[in-house]
C-alpha cells in the first residue's frame, strides 16, 4: 500500500479560451474543476493501477470536501486532518495555442501549530501499514521550512520507503533527513545544485550529485526527454513515447506514482521506471489538471524505451 501526504492540496479550476488579450474581456469556451496537489495526483494515478493507496494531509471547508469527494469517487481512501481554514483553489488558463497553461496558485490556508501536531499524530497512527510513502509539494502559510525533514524522519521511523518531491529550501532541508528517493525536475535540480543542467550526460551527473546531498536514490524528470533514475546499484534512462501534449500539470506526480506502484507490484527498477514514464506521458495528453487513465497508460507502456546506463 502507498501513502501520500499532501500538505497543500487544492481544487484546480481550469479555463479554456481561444486566445487571451490582457486587459480585455476574454470569452471562456469551457471550464474544468478537479482535485489537485502532488500527493492527491499521485494517489489517483496509483489507484488507476489497482494499487491500494491512502491520501492524507490537511483539508478544510467546501473546497476540502470537494477534494475528498473526488478521491472517494476514484477509489482512493482519504484520511485527512480537518482544519479551520479553507483548502486553496488554483486557477489555470489554456489559451488554445498549444503552449503550457498559465497557472495561478494560491498560498493555501494558515496552518496552526496544533494542526501540524495532529498531522504528525495521524501519520504515526497510519504510516506503519504502508510500505511506501510519498510526500512533497508546496506548504501553506504557518508551516516551518523544515517540515519535510521532520515528516520524512517520522515516516522512515514507521518503516516506510519515503519519496520526497519538493523544491527550494524545504527540499534542501528535507534531504538532511535522508529520504530513500527524491524526484526533482530539471529546474528544481538546477536550483539545488546551483548550475544549469543540459543533456543526458549532465542529468546523469546531476542525479549522482543530488544523491550525495542525502538521498539514497534520485528520479530526475526531464520533461519530453524522459527521466533518469539513479540507484546505488545502477542507473537507467527512460525515453517517453511521442504524444500530443495538452497539459503537463500532474505529469511529474504521475511519473513518481507509477514508479512506486511498479515497485509495490514487485517490478525491477527498469520496469517500474517504464510504468512511471508511461503514466507521466498519459497525464500529459489530458486537459487541464486531469490525471492519466489506465487504458491510456497501458496503450503507451510498450512505447517507452528504458536502457541501463
Amino acid at each position: 500500500m502507498i501513502l501520500s501526504v499532501t500538505l497543500n492540496p487544492c481544487v484546480d479550476y481550469a479555463a479554456f479560451c481561444n486566445g487571451i488579450v490582457l486587459g480585455e474581456v476574454n470569452r471562456v469556451t469551457r471550464t474544468e474543476t478537479d482535485a489537485g496537489g502532488k500527493g492527491v495526483n499521485l494517489s489517483r494515478v496509483v489507484r488507476e493501477l489497482d494499487v491500494p493507496t491512502v491520501a492524507t494531509g490537511w483539508l478544510g471547508g467546501e473546497a476540502g470536501e470537494f477534494v475528498a469527494n473526488v478521491l472517494a469517487h476514484q477509489g482512493v481512501s482519504a484520511d485527512f486532518v480537518p482544519i479551520a481554514g479553507e483548502t486553496r483553489v488554483n486557477f489555470s488558463v489554456e489559451d488554445g495555442t498549444g503552449r503550457p497553461p498559465t497557472q495561478f496558485n494560491a498560498p493555501g490556508p494558515l496552518i496552526a501549530s496544533d494542526d501540524l501536531a495532529r498531522l504528525a499524530s495521524k501519520l504515526q497512527a497510519i504510516a506503519p501499514g504502508h510500505r511506501y510513502a510519498a510526500i512533497g509539494g508546496s506548504a501553506p502559510p504557518g508551516v516551518p521550512d523544515d517540515v519535510f525533514a521532520h515528516l520524512v524522519g517520522l515516516l522512515k521511523s514507521a518503516g516506510c520507503y519515503v519519496a520526497l518531491d519538493a523544491d527550494g529550501k524545504r527540499m534542501a532541508l528535507g534531504l538532511g533527513a535522508n529520504p530513500h528517493l527524491i524526484k526533482p525536475n530539471t529546474s528544481e535540480a538546477e536550483g539545488l545544485l546551483g548550475r544549469a543542467i543540459e543533456g543526458l550526460d549532465e542529468h546523469c551527473r546531476a542525479a549522482i550529485e543530488l544523491a550525495a546531498l542525502g538521498a539514497e536514490s534520485v528520479l530526475l524528470s526531464m520533461g519530453k526527454d524522459g527521466a533518469v533514475l539513479y540507484r546505488p546499484h545502477g542507473m537507467w534512462h527512460a525515453t517517453p513515447p511521442k504524444v500530443e501534449v495538452r497539459s503537463t500539470i500532474g505529469s511529474g506526480d504521475s511519473l513518481l506514482g507509477g514508479y512506486l506502484a511498479g515497485l509495490s507490484k514487485g517490478m525491477d527498477d527498469g520496469e517500474a521506471l517504464r510504468l512511471g514514464t508511461a503514466c507521466g506521458a498519459a497525464t500529459a495528453t489530458t486537459d487541464g489538471s486531469q490525471i492519466a487513465r489506465r487504458e491510456v497508460i497501458e496503450s503507451l507502456l510498450g512505447q517507452v524505451v528504458v536502457r541501463p546506463l
